[in-house]
């Protein structure tokens, strides 16, 4: 009897709430794993990128002060006293004082005076 007593007592109790499987957990724990995964994966590029840049910062800061060397360069040896004085010591050459005048020339009056010319020096 108390074999019959104990069945329907068992039958009785309620079941359990469903445990997690073992493939629901394989899969929760792998989605985990991939979440974290992308988390390092996006740190670690992150960081390659902050490294890169870094670097590319001190490129430009360099390039940037040779550049700006390079133009004052360029002014000091593009200076009119710089020209001025090259010319004068190494050319022999100076600034006139004269102020020039243009003339205009009458190109009929120009060929008349170069076919005399020419007739003059054939005689």
């Amino acid at each position: 009897m108390s074999e019959e007593t104990r069945q329907p007592d068992e039958q009785k109790k309620p079941s359990k709430a469903p445990s997690l499987s073992v493939s629901r957990f394989i899969i929760v724990l792998g989605g985990a794993v991939a979440i974290l995964l992308l988390i390092v994966n996006n740190s670690v590029t992150i960081d390659a990128l902050v490294t890169e840049m870094g670097s590319l910062d001190s490129t430009y800061a360099r390039l940037r002060f040779q550049n700006d060397s390079l133009q004052a360069e360029l002014k000091r040896l593009s200076s009119a006293e710089r020209i001025t004085r090259i010319a004068s010591e190494k050319l022999g050459l100076v600034y006139s004082s004269q102020t020039l005048e243009q003339i205009e020339i009458d190109k009929d009056k120009l060929k008349e005076a170069e076919k005399q010319d020419a007739r003059d020096s054939t005689r």
